[in-house]
This record gives structure tokens, sequence and C-alpha cells, in this order.
């Protein structure tokens, strides 16, 4: 729960380093947050993803690409990674809104196009997800890097 909370007081903090330690225990906290939320979801409102889901999105969306950018500078790698990662994001759901209408008014060309732009985001996404994945399972550089001082050596 320490590393939870650190996170949250560091909401806006993306710079410096985050151990694996600290990074997996506010996604589990996360996790948790938001299955309490859908029930909470549930209880009130009858139906998951309304009001208490949303609003423990919100309010840990910060929090959590704080601790994302510093543990990719804990193992040597900018930040921008993650901004790239976001906007391109953005970019494919456009893309996808954007043939889904010409499949809608257009015909087998429009739906085959948009299949193309689905199924390669999606690989493209997925691919670059499991990167993330092992780059946050990765154990720090030992020692200073250029994000700053080593986590564990400021704690022990």
């Amino acid at each position: 729960m320490k590393w939870f909370i650190k996170c949250i007081r560091n909401y806006v903090n993306f710079s410096g380093r985050a151990r694996r330690r600290e990074y997996w225990y506010f996604e589990l906290c996360s996790f948790l947050l938001m299955i309490v939320a859908i029930v909470l979801d549930r209880i009130c409102f009858g139906d998951p993803y309304k009001f208490f889901y949303a609003l423990v999105g919100l309010f840990l969306f910060l929090p959590n690409l704080a601790v994302m950018s510093r543990r990719l500078h804990d193992v040597g790698r900018s930040a921008k990674i993650l901004i790239w990662y976001y906007v391109l994001g953005f970019v494919w759901m456009i893309a996808l809104v954007i043939t889904g209408l010409a499949t809608i008014t257009g015909g087998a060309a429009a739906s085959t196009g948009f299949l193309v732009v689905l199924l390669v985001g999606a690989l493209v996404f997925l691919a670059w997800s499991i990167l993330f994945l092992v780059w946050f399972c990765t154990e720090g550089t030992p020692g200073e890097n250029p994000y700053g001082p080593d986590p564990k050596q400021i704690e022990a």
C-alpha cells in the first residue's frame, strides 16, 4: 500500500526512476480499485462501467502515466516512447472511425480497408504492449543513469 500512496503523491512527477516494486504494486492497487468501482456501479446503477469506474479511471490516469514514465527511466528508456504510444493509439482510433464510417456508406472495398486498418493497428499495438511489458518486468539499470540515481540505493 505504501507504494500506491507514493505514486499518488508523485502523480505529476515524470522525472526520476521507479523500481519494479513501485510500479507493480501501483498497478495491483489500481486494479483492485477498479474492481471495487465496478462493483459499486453494479450495486448503485445496475450496470458496470458507469460513474465510479470513470471517476476512478480519471483519478488514476496521471499517476499511472507518471509511474510508467519513471519505470521506463529506470530501465534507461525515454518516456517519449510512452507519448508516441498514446498518440499513435489516438490516430489509430480516428482511422478506425473514418474507415468504419466508410464501411457503412461504402461497399466491399471499404470494409476491406477497415479490416486492414483494424488488424495492422491491433498487431502493432500488441507488439508494442509486449515490449512495454518486458521493459516493466526488467530490472532497472544499476547505479546512476541519465534519469537519476538508482532507487534501490536510495532506499537502502
